[in-house]
């Protein structure tokens, strides 16, 4: 098997599976990744692990499991893991289409290579990634100038950021313009991310507002800056996550 970087944030993976031979060559792959799934071998014991447990990656073996489809579905309804990503095991073109019928997003057809096994796990692991990016808000404390059609120079602090917009703070600022907008209006923002330099450039609307912040929802990022954001955010998610790791670490010691 390729040589390969382990996973830097934590996945938190359960395994369906009873086929032995598979279950010896994924842990070999899982554990290049560094990542410890939880292995069971029947839907009961799965549906157990699920009400009470988030993982990012569901994989299951369609042949080998009875009542998948029914689990799936109980997946999809569960509080703690409505967003995992699934991963099916399959052989032949009829267990394909079931699995993608009851919403598998990732597919291993058997038999599979270690490498094979590897490369379908990465990309589950990066789908989970690029959704706990899109889902995370980082606290910040940045000054942006911001400009609307009736103030075209104003300054907030942005305290919040996201992938699709910001949250401002409206207190007023020594030697600035106060900008107070309404819910629906047009802003333009520009600020620097922290420990950066570059200049980010964005428009957004106003989607709710208080007496002293308001929340953006950005409408249009040119496409240099939204990688800019992009590779930002990932860092912040793989900080918080690598953090958060260590924390339950410690209490569960």
């Amino acid at each position: 098997m390729e040589k390969t970087q382990p996973t830097s944030i934590p996945m938190y993976t359960l395994m369906l599976c009873a086929d032995a031979q598979f279950l010896g060559t994924t842990r070999n792959v899982l554990h290049e990744l560094h990542v410890t799934p939880r292995i069971v071998s029947d839907c009961e014991a799965a549906q157990a692990l699920i009400d009470r447990e988030e993982f990012d990656v569901v994989l299951v073996d369609w042949r080998e499991i009875d009542n998948l489809a029914e689990f799936l579905k109980a997946v999809r309804r569960s509080k703690l893991n409505p967003d995992c990503v699934l991963v099916a095991i399959v052989r032949d073109l009829l267990d394909l289409k079931q699995a993608f019928s009851a919403g598998v997003q990732f597919l291993i057809h058997k038999p599979a290579s270690a490498l094979q096994i590897e490369r379908c796990l990465r990309a589950a692991y990066c789908a989970t990634v690029a959704r706990r990016r899109k889902q995370h808000r980082e606290p910040v404390n940045v000054v942006a100038t911001v400009s609307t059609r009736t103030q075209p120079y104003a300054e907030a602090t942005i305290v919040n950021l996201s992938e699709g917009g910001a949250g401002l703070r409206l207190d007023p600022l020594p030697d600035a313009v106060t900008l107070y907008p309404s819910t629906g209006e047009e802003l333009d923002l520009r600020f620097a991310l922290p420990g950066s330099e570059e200049t980010i450039h964005v428009t957004g609307t106003v989607v709710w507002t208080t007496a002293s912040h308001c929340g953006i929802r950005f409408t249009y990022v040119p496409r240099c800056e939204s990688a800019i954001l992009d590779r930002w955010l990932t860092d912040c998610v793989e900080r918080s996550l690598a953090a958060l790791s260590v924390r339950l670490r410690e209490v569960c010691a």
